[in-house]
């Protein structure tokens, strides 16, 4: 029995092929070329922020062969190069050869894949090689720039691994930090362990967060926000910030507010009071970096100063300067720190005198902290009055030369003269100034930076150094184009 049902089923199924063999005006079969990707991709290695390129020899096999092919026309295809994060995807690019910018984070290898699909058919076919993104910048000048629309964004000037120089711009928008208009406030880079490692913080008109570092990278929990002792739901504009050491980070908001972040890695919540009492802070810092701070009270026109102690902690109640009776009721024009960690202060007395205040720390003998002393003030004479005509102001770290731009003029209270001079820079004539920057860096804080705009020339940094004995002579070091208007400067 079983056998003749065996052979039933084979006759049955000859007479099938049978049939659809003789039947070819009702069967029609549409072989697809086949895409040869074979040995196209290779594992490589890309620093990150450089351009990755590869070029494609795009064949598909000919029919009925399988060693031979020819030129396959690009216009018949859709591509796809799509690097595989773990998380979001990446696609880096949709033509048939990959030239792109590599901005996925350094220290990892991802797998990319490159797909080719046929538009008239849909079949697609896949080809997948390792890429290793590398870190190819050690380190340099951080950039914070605004447009005419006040759009903010990041461009470096740095070494790479190979001691070479290279400039990149779009550094905040492409690492996905939303946050981008109403102006460049304040940058900063720090190295914290216990404030999670390398960061960039950045601060523009409309919210405050920070980039992980090497990668200028950004996710969703970098904000401020998120490391509050109370999370509020706003977005903490911060207008100036600065990191005085391991232990302590001074946040300062445009309303007057003050977060200090200490060794703990929590925000705290406003720190403005004096007896209990609310008062809004200028957005400066003074003092050291590890014994007290000095900040201006604005509504009652008075320096007062808060003791910090080991822990990263500061003590409940801060106090007047004392020898604040010697400036009394008086407007802050600038408070800025130096090197030697006094803190320099312009003023405008009650009297309208110019005054230039400089403060260092002292021990009090009765509770053992540290606080903000008043050594010596001098009037500033002749016409003083244009520092308070000032766009920007700047205290060179090493001497306390002030310096502050009109327009696209850079002057000088030259000391002994005592009257602002205009400072000589044979053969220099700057564009539109645009920011005045020190920082507290080792190789450059003997520096002043001018930082230029105009929609001719773009942007140009001049890195200056001011002669020792007389605040008009200062020397070029270096002039760095850029793209955008830098408004804030820091180094990493």
């Amino acid at each position: 029995m079983i056998r003749y049902i065996t052979i039933g089923l084979i006759t049955l199924l000859t007479g099938m092929l049978n049939s659809c063999y003789e039947d070819k005006g009702h069967y029609k079969y549409d072989w697809v070329q086949e895409i040869d990707l074979t040995d196209v991709l290779k594992d490589t290695t890309v620093g990150r922020g450089n351009v990755l390129h590869i070029e494609v020899d795009l064949k598909k096999r000919l029919l009925d062969s399988e060693n031979e092919t020819e030129v396959a026309n690009p216009d018949d295809y859709t591509f796809e190069w799509k690097a595989l994060t773990g998380e979001e995807n990446v696609i880096l690019g949709t033509d048939k050869d990959l030239t792109d910018t590599i901005w996925l984070a350094s220290g990892n290898s991802y797998q990319v894949n490159y797909t080719v699909t046929e538009k008239k058919t849909g079949v697609s076919w896949i080809s997948d090689f390792k890429l290793n993104v590398v870190e190819g910048v050690k380190g340099g000048f951080i950039f914070m720039t605004e447009d005419t629309d006040r759009k903010v964004d990041i461009e470096i000037y740095a070494d790479d691994t190979e001691g070479n120089k290279i400039h990149r711009t779009g550094l905040l928008s492409s690492s996905g930090f939303p946050y981008l208009s109403g102006g460049a406030n304040s940058i900063a880079y720090t190295n914290v362990r216990a404030w999670g490692g390398r960061r960039l913080w950045v601060a523009t008109g409309e919210a405050s967060g920070w980039l992980d570092m090497p990668d200028f990278s950004w996710k969703d929990k970098n904000m401020l926000r998120m490391i509050m002792l109370t999370p509020q739901p706003v977005s903490y504009t911060m207008k100036s910030m600065y990191c005085l050491s391991d232990q302590f980070m001074y946040f300062f908001t445009a309303e007057g507010n003050v977060h200090l972040l200490t060794s703990r890695g929590i925000l705290s919540a406003d720190i403005t009071y004096v007896n209990n009492r609310k008062f809004q802070a200028a957005p400066y810092y003074g003092g050291d970096n590890s014994h007290a701070a000095i900040l201006f009270d604005r509504d009652r026109r008075r320096f007062v100063s808060y003791a910090m102690q080991a822990g990263g902690m500061v003590t409940e109640s801060c106090y007047d300067i004392d020898d604040n009776s010697a400036i009394p009721n008086s407007d802050l024009l600038y408070m800025q720190q130096l090197s030697s960690m006094n803190t320099v202060a312009i003023v405008k007395d009650e009297d309208g005198i110019y005054q230039r205040c400089q403060f260092s720390m002292i021990r009090n003998s009765t509770s053992g902290s540290y606080e903000g002393h008043l050594d010596q003030k001098e009037e500033l004479k002749g016409y003083a009055a244009m520092i308070e005509d000032a766009e920007y102001t700047v205290i060179d770290k090493l001497n306390g030369f002030l310096y502050f731009s009109i327009g696209n003029k850079l002057y000088t209270y030259r000391k002994g003269i005592d009257e602002c001079v205009e400072v000589n820079l044979q053969g220099v004539n700057f564009d539109p100034i645009v920011s005045l920057n020190v920082m507290a860096h080792n190789d450059y804080k003997a520096n002043i930076f001018v930082a230029t705009y105009s929609e001719t020339n773009k942007g140009k940094v001049y890195r200056l150094t001011p002669e020792s004995t007389d605040s008009r002579n200062l020397t070029v070091e270096e002039v760095i184009d850029t793209e955008g208007a830098v408004k804030c400067i820091t180094y990493w």
